[in-house]
């Protein structure tokens, strides 16, 4: 099943996003039983901040974290994921910098359940937030009333 989500994301996410979703530039995915983890090495290396303005003004997704290690500030991370709804696929982007602040690469991580997707969501901002002193987060309340809401949105 999970195959059938990342076809479906890699149908449309190249479409939307394609000097940062690449078919061609698409290393092996890590597949398992209820997610895939896809990585795009980028053929040109972007500002984080160019970056996340092309995934906020082209995608409707939610910005879960972004922020600077705390061993090393030039180094951000930054989470956007999207809104679960019934229907709609589940996927979360990573994005992550060198000390230089430009992003080489992109994770997307693909979901086949919303449980799956609402846990390592919520995993992923909990570590974060121990090693990242944040810019802009959400916190696990505001992430938790995102995925109580699916059920009264269309």
């Amino acid at each position: 099943m999970i195959v059938k989500e990342v076809n479906k994301f890699m149908a449309l996410m190249p479409l939307m996003l394609p000097k940062l979703i690449d078919s061609k530039q698409c290393v092996e995915p890590d597949i398992a039983e209820d997610s895939a983890v896809l990585y795009f090495n980028l053929e040109e290396r972007f500002p984080i901040g160019m970056v996340m303005d092309m995934i906020d003004d082209d995608l409707d997704l939610q910005l879960l974290y972004h922020g600077s290690k705390k061993s090393e500030p030039r180094i951000l991370h930054c989470c956007f994921f999207a809104s679960p709804k019934l229907g709609k696929s589940m996927f979360k982007i990573n994005l992550l910098t060198g000390t230089d602040g430009f992003v080489d690469s992109v994770a997307v991580t693909v979901y086949d359940t919303v449980d799956v997707f609402a846990e390592e969501l919520d995993s992923d901002l909990l570590s974060h937030t121990l090693s990242f002193d944040f810019t802009e987060a959400m916190t696990s309340q505001e992430l938790l009333s995102v995925f109580c809401k699916m059920s009264y949105e269309t």
